[in-house]
C-alpha cells in the first residue's frame, strides 16, 4: 500500500527521505536551508540563503502534506517537522486538547506558579536510588528508544515513498522545462580566471530568475531530469571568445548558439543578458521547443503557459476564456505553484479590464497575494500584484512591486516592458526607461511596449525616431498591432508626409467598422479603455496635421 499524494511528488518524496536519512545517521548537527536546498532540492552550490526562500516554502509544503496525510490515515504515531528547524520528528498523532494548546513548555500537570507543589517531609521521602545502576539502565533504555524510533521513521518513510504503478508523477512540478548547464570547471584544463567565473555565474543567478524553468548542474545528481543542455566553451586559449549552445539532451542537436567577446565587460555581461533571454524568455528558444511538443489543447499545466504567451503574441481575444480557464484547471491540480498562480493572476486582471461590467473584481489581487506568500522571491508573483494595484488604479503600489519584480529578475521583458507601459499610463514619464531596456533585450517584446516607447518620443516632438521604431516592429509583426500603426500615422503626419498617413489611418478605421471621416475618438474608443489616453493621444494627433487640408 502507499500514499499516491506523496507517490506524485517526487520532489517531496525527496526531501522526505534526506531529512529521515539524516536523522537516522545520527548526526546532531542541525540541517542548515543551504544544505536542504542543494543537497535535497538539487539547487546549485551558488545558492544564495539570504535572497531565496525556496528551501522553508518546500519545507512548509512537505509540512502541510504530513499533516494531510496523517489527517487521512490516522495512526499511533507520525513523522512531523520541527517548528522553524529543519528536523524530522517521530511524535503521538494526537491533535492537543484546547487546554494543552494554550500551555508553552509546560505539561498539564506541572504546577502553577500560585499553587506550588506540594513537598513531602524528608522523613517521607523514597529511598536514593543506585546512581551506577541507574545510570546503566537509563542508557539501555535509550538505546532500546532510539532503535525503536529508527524503525518506525524507517516503516513510515516505506510506507509514504512505495511506488504505485498507475500514481500519475509530478503533481508539485507541473513540467517546466528543465535545463542542465554544462560549464567549464577547475578541472577541465581552461582558463578559469575571474571573467570566466563571472560569465558563469551571471548565467546562472539569470536563468534562475524565470520561473518557468528548472536549472541543473551537469554534475549533479538531478541532471538526468533535463531535457535540454546549455554549454559554455573556449574558443580560443585565451578565453577571449566563448560560445554558448542549446542542445537537445536526447538527440544531441544544436537548437542554439552565440560567440560572445569577453574582452570588454559591459559589452559581454549586455550579451549574456541577451543570451538568457533568447534561451529562457516568453518566446525563446527553449520555449519554442516546448511548443512544438504540444499535443491536446486540453492539456493542462505548464503547455496553459505556453499557450497563454501565444495568446499575449497575438491578442486574439476568443482566446482568452479558454486560456483562462486552463489556467484554473492548472491551479486546480497544482494549487502551491507560485509561477502558475501569478500568470493566472495576469490573465485574471486582463480579463476584468476587458470587461468593466463584471460583477467580480480583485480576483487578480488575491491570486497574486497567494502566489507571492508562496515565494516571495518569485518575480512574476510580485509583478502580478504590481499589475492589480495599477489596474485598480494604485499607481503607488504598483510601482513599488513593480521595482521589487524587476529586481529580481531585471530580464523579463514582460515584466519590465509592462511596468514602464503602466507607470507611462500614470504620468509617471520614467517608466520609458523600462519599456526601452526591455526592447533592447527582447527583441520579441510585446508590441504595445514598442508602440508606448514610440508614443512618448511623439509627445517631445521625436518623429523620425518614432516612425523608425514604429516600421522595425510592424515590419516583424506576427500580427496588426493598432497602437503602432497610430504611432506610425501621428509620424508620418509629423514628417510632412499626410498622404501616407491618411491612407494608413483609413485602413485602421475601416477594420473597426468606421470610415475615414469617422473621428478618431469614435475610433480609439474600439481598442483604448483609457479616457484620459485617448484624449491625450488625441491631442498629438491634432499637433501632427494629419487632418489638415
Amino acid at each position: 500500500m502507499s500514499d499516491t499524494e506523496f507517490a506524485r511528488s517526487p520532489s517531496m518524496c525527496k526531501l522526505l527521505r534526506f531529512l529521515v536519512d539524516y536523522k537516522l545517521s545520527g548526526n546532531s548537527v542541525p540541517l542548515k536551508s543551504y544544505a536542504i536546498a542543494t543537497d535535497a532540492l538539487g539547487r546549485h552550490e551558488d545558492f544564495d540563503t539570504q535572497t531565496d526562500s525556496y528551501p522553508r516554502v518546500q519545507m512548509g509544503r512537505l509540512r502541510r502534506m504530513l499533516d494531510n496525510f496523517y489527517l487521512r490515515k490516522g495512526g499511533e504515531n507520525r513523522l512531523a517537522i520541527a517548528r522553524n528547524k529543519y528536523e524530522i520528528l517521530l511524535e503521538p498523532n494526537v491533535a492537543p486538547s484546547e487546554k494543552e494548546a494554550d500551555l508553552i513548555g509546560e505539561s498539564a500537570e506541572m504546577a502553577s506558579p500560585e499553587e506550588p507543589a506540594a513537598r513531602l517531609p524528608e522523613s517521607e521521602l523514597p529511598p536514593q536510588p543506585d546512581l551506577a545502576n541507574d545510570l546503566r539502565s537509563h542508557r539501555r533504555f535509550v538505546s532500546f528508544l532510539g532503535l525503536a524510533i529508527l524503525l518506525s521513521l524507517s516503516i513510515i518513510l516505506g510506507y509514504l515513498l512505495w511506488p504505485t504503478e498507475d500514481a500519475p508523477q509530478d503533481v508539485d512540478q507541473i513540467g517546466y522545462p528543465a535545463v542542465a548547464l554544462d560549464l567549464p570547471g577547475k578541472d577541465s584544463g581552461a582558463p578559469t580566471d575571474e571573467i570566466i567565473q563571472s560569465i558563469g555565474n551571471r548565467l546562472i543567478r539569470s536563468l534562475n530568475g524565470f520561473g518557468g524553468m528548472r536549472i541543473y548542474d551537469i554534475r549533479s545528481s538531478q541532471q538526468g531530469n533535463a531535457g535540454y543542455v546549455i554549454r559554455l566553451r573556449y574558443l580560443n586559449p585565451a578565453a577571449e571568445e566563448i560560445e554558448l549552445r542549446l542542445l537537445d539532451r536526447v538527440s544531441g542537436e544544436i537548437l542554439w548558439s552565440r560567440e560572445i567577446i569577453t574582452t570588454d565587460k559591459a559589452v559581454w555581461q549586455l550579451e549574456i543578458d541577451k543570451a538568457v533571454v533568447a534561451l529562457a524568455g516568453h518566446y525563446g528558444e527553449v520555449a519554442q521547443a516546448e511548443m512544438s511538443k504540444i499535443g491536446s489543447d486540453d492539456a493542462i499545466g505548464y503547455p496553459c503557459l505556453l499557450r497563454f504567451d501565444v495568446y499575449i503574441r497575438y491578442r486574439e481575444q476568443e482566446k482568452l476564456g479558454p486560456v483562462r480557464k486552463c489556467l484554473q484547471e492548472s491551479v486546480a491540480r497544482f494549487p502551491d505553484d507560485a509561477h502558475l498562480l501569478s500568470i493566472l493572476a495576469f490573465a485574471q486582471n486582463m480579463s476584468e479590464s476587458g470587461n468593466p461590467d463584471s460583477q467580480v473584481k480583485g480576483v487578480g489581487m488575491l491570486l497574486a497575494r497567494k502566489a507571492e506568500a508562496l515565494d516571495q522571491r518569485n518575480a512574476a508573483a510580485n509583478f502580478a500584484i504590481a499589475q492589480s494595484a495599477f489596474f485598480a488604479g494604485d499607481c503607488a503600489t504598483g510601482v513599488a512591486w513593480g521595482e521589487k519584480a524587476v529586481a529580481l529578475n531585471p530580464l523579463n521583458s514582460r515584466i519590465s516592458g509592462y511596468l514602464g507601459l503602466y507607470m507611462i499610463g500614470c504620468n509617471m514619464p520614467e517608466g520609458e526607461n523600462y519599456a526601452t531596456r526591455a526592447l533592447e533585450l527582447d527583441p520579441n517584446a510585446d508590441l504595445t511596449i514598442a508602440a508606448a516607447v514610440a508614443f512618448q518620443m511623439l509627445k517631445r516632438g521625436e518623429a523620425e525616431q518614432a516612425r523608425q521604431l514604429s516600421s522595425l516592429y510592424m515590419a516583424s509583426s506576427p500580427r496588426v498591432e493598432p497602437a503602432l500603426e497610430l504611432t506610425y500615422i501621428i509620424s508620418s503626419a509629423m514628417l510632412g508626409e499626410k498622404r501616407e498617413a491618411r491612407q494608413v489611418w483609413k485602413s485602421l478605421a475601416e477594420r473597426y467598422g468606421f470610415s475615414e471621416a469617422s473621428s478618431p475618438r469614435e475610433v480609439l474608443s474600439q481598442w483604448i479603455g483609457s479616457p484620459t489616453l485617448r484624449e491625450e493621444i488625441i491631442r498629438v494627433m491634432g499637433r501632427s496635421g494629419i487632418f489638415d487640408n
